[in-house]
């Protein structure tokens, strides 16, 4: 791969995983339900979390573009082998924290009653109940293990493999799959194992700056759209957007290339996978903190909490990866994927 693209896809999943962490600073749950008025802060809201919407997509399509960039039948074992360190391991650390948090002391902190079985503990942490953001690791999981059926589709059928998802596609729209299942998101991977399989260089090069500017401002143009009408995210309209924004999304991260396109800072960009494991505990922990300090009684508020939470959140998560890879690499290694 070469070393402009292997920049960007770093510098893009460190971006991605910041607008992850937006996704789950949300204010609503701590809202009261007994005041109105919070439309204007809502419909703001929406928009950064429309934004953000489109970078899960754009994760499962670099995620495809990374595994076919080198992919053999001969290393495929080994491949398994790494994604056991960099998947499997931190998935059910994660778990078992998240469910540790949830079941045990969270009901311990409020004086409540602790029922467990074996088989509701074992569901819980196999499935990541606790932990629901893990459901995109245990998708990948599935699509690598599965990675050898795309790679006869390819070789069998050629280009003329593409017309799959595109089918798929068009059959999801009318039949739509759980978000947080394996179905939904077959089109953005098989695009991208597609798109390294078969050289194609669309991701290969930064775009000019014009293109970068134009994506940037149809995103949130389409975002606030979205968010004025009220578009339902289980609607059709909504899923065409989710898997489309992928490419003004990937457009829209070259406006920064040339100022991020730095040896001395490329280390930050390697963390994306750490970011993306503990964000939602160390974000759920400083929106509570947050709504301790100052009811959420205002459209004002409700706004400043937004981005409060998505700011600090990052920069913990950044600064407490830098901490553990620097004092406790290994521990690093098991809570973050070996990466």
């Amino acid at each position: 791969m070469k070393k402009e693209l292997s920049f960007k896809i770093y510098y893009s999943t460190f971006v991605l995983a910041i607008l992850v962490i937006g996704l789950h600073s949300s204010f609503v749950g701590f809202l009261d339900p007994n005041l109105g008025g919070y439309s204007f802060s809502l419909s703001f809201q929406r928009v950064f979390l429309t934004i953000g919407d489109a970078a899960v997509p754009t994760f499962f399509v670099i995620s495809g573009y990374l595994l076919f960039s080198k992919f053999t039948l001969a290393k495929y074992p080994k491949m398994l082998l790494k994604k056991v360190f960099s998947l499997v391991i931190p998935y059910f650390i994660w778990s078992v924290l998240g469910f540790l948090f949830t079941r045990i002391f969270i009901p311990l902190l409020n004086h409540e009653s602790i029922e467990l079985t074996f088989q509701s503990v074992s569901l819980d942490i196999l499935l990541s109940k606790c932990s629901l953001h893990l459901w995109f690791v245990r998708t990948l999981m599935v699509f690598f293990i599965a990675s050898p059926i795309l790679y006869f589709v390819f070789k069998f059928l050629k280009k003329w493999s593409i017309f799959i998802p595109v089918i798929v596609f068009v059959v999801y729209i009318f039949f739509r799959p759980d978000y947080s299942g394996i179905l939904f998101w077959i089109p953005a991977f098989f695009v991208g194992s597609y798109l390294s399989y078969f050289d194609i260089p669309v991701l290969n090069k930064y775009k000019p700056r014009i293109v970068s500017i134009i994506s940037m401002v149809a995103l949130f143009s389409v975002a606030i759209l979205l968010s004025i009408f009220d578009v339902k995210e289980a609607g059709t309209l909504y899923f065409c957007y989710r898997h489309l924004s992928i490419v003004l999304i990937w457009l829209s991260l070259d406006i920064f290339y040339s100022f991020f396109y730095k040896e001395e800072i490329k280390g930050i960009f390697k963390i994306s996978a750490f970011l993306f494991f503990s964000h939602i505990f160390i974000a759920w922990f400083f929106g509570f903190l947050l709504q301790k300090i100052t009811p959420l009684d205002s459209n004002y508020k409700c706004v400043l909490f937004f981005f409060a939470d998505w700011t600090i959140s990052s920069l913990v998560c950044v600064g407490l990866s830098y901490i553990l890879k620097r004092f406790a690499n290994p521990v690093y290694k098991f809570l973050g994927g070996r990466n």
